[in-house]
């Protein structure tokens, strides 16, 4: 039987690094057992994924949809690493396997990276009121996303209702992966840190003040990216080897990859202390701001991306990632190690 041809895109950001260094590390089943390719902007950086043994493909970017198409049109399975809010460079690598499975009469599938800000509640604007924890085999999320939006558009999840409607469209086979907060330092060649944290202690270098949105309780979940690369590997995985026979894509397809919980004020409390540590401040408390404040400073002005982001709550249960063999090995030890290693880094960066 032919190998199945795998793409992967956004292997020059933080969690496609991190995935294709895993790779790289071992004799995974994902590289015996198929040809695998990255889909990479630029020659330069291209070549250095050359010089460790992968095959890359070269565009101009995810705008160019025509080519994003006709360029899935060649492959069985994507991995979508790319920002999760595109609708039309989503759907453009769904309409080029849609091609690819007409053309061949395979099943073709798609994995898209998404995030469990999707199911926040908006406890600064007090918008919207969410208690209860999401599982991710529980048959009504797609319907809960669709019932979301339509009372607060959010780029993230308008992206995921059309990766599941357009998959369903063109019968190709979709799975989107819904991190939590992530967190530690990516084992990538480029992109390295993460968002929230760094963008905390930007920010409190820049003020000599650590800032924090909303209430000390909120309560969010987090995910050391090596251990979400590894729930890539493992999804693509179950695809080779039985095209995800006993586990759902489309609108159950949906895979959440929490491992921990932390609350706001624990996730500001650890950066202040890093920062301290380190004598790059000199303040002795934490400062709380208002939503636009903060949006200003962490998110280029967006409230609503700010607020689900940096202030909300989710809590999620990931049993279907872990029914297909994700097995995370982080601690809660290594989550409260990355504040002071994340601070070092930003602060290396800015020297």
């Amino acid at each position: 039987m032919a190998k199945h041809e795998v793409l992967l895109a956004g292997a020059t950001g933080y969690i496609g690094g991190t995935i294709v260094s895993t790779l790289s590390k071992s004799e995974n089943e994902l590289l015996k057992n198929s040809n695998f390719t990255l889909l990479i902007r630029g020659a330069d950086k291209a070549r250095v994924f050359n010089d460790k043994g992968f095959q890359t493909v070269l565009f101009d970017g995810l705008e160019d949809t025509e080519t994003v198409e006709n360029i899935a049109s060649k492959y069985d399975l994507i991995i979508n690493n790319t920002p999760g809010g595109s609708v039309d460079s989503a759907t453009a690598f769904i309409k080029g396997l849609g091609r690819r499975q007409k053309s061949t009469g395979r099943d073709v599938y798609y994995i898209h990276t998404s995030g469990t800000s999707n199911l926040a509640d908006q406890p600064i604007t007090k918008a919207y009121e969410e208690t209860r924890t999401f599982v991710d085999t529980t048959p009504d999320l797609y319907s809960y996303l669709q019932q979301r939006n339509a009372m607060t558009p959010y780029a993230q999840r308008t992206a995921d209702i059309a990766v599941i409607s357009t998959g369903l469209a063109l019968n190709v086979k979709t799975c989107i992966i819904m991190p939590p907060t992530i967190y530690g330092t990516g084992t990538g060649d480029f992109n390295r840190i993460t968002i929230q944290a760094p963008a905390i202690i930007r920010s409190a270098l820049r003020t000599g003040q650590v800032m924090q949105l909303g209430d000390d309780n909120a309560v969010a979940e987090h995910v050391h990216v090596e251990d979400l690369a590894e729930l890539y590997i493992v999804v693509a995985n179950k695809v080779i080897k039985d095209g995800m026979q006993g586990f759902p894509s489309g609108e159950r397809g949906i895979y959440f990859a929490g491992t921990g919980r932390h609350t706001w004020g624990e996730f500001t409390r650890g950066i202040f202390q890093a920062l301290r540590e380190l004598n790059a401040i000199k303040t002795d408390r934490i400062k709380k701001v208002e939503l636009t404040e903060a949006a200003e400073m962490w998110t280029g002005g967006n409230e609503l991306y700010c607020e689900l982001n940096f202030g909300a709550s989710w809590r999620t249960q990931a049993d279907a990632s872990r029914k297909l063999g994700w097995q995370p090995q982080k601690t809660e030890e290594d989550f409260e190690k990355h504040f002071l290693d994340t601070t070092r880094l930003v602060m290396e960066s800015q020297k």
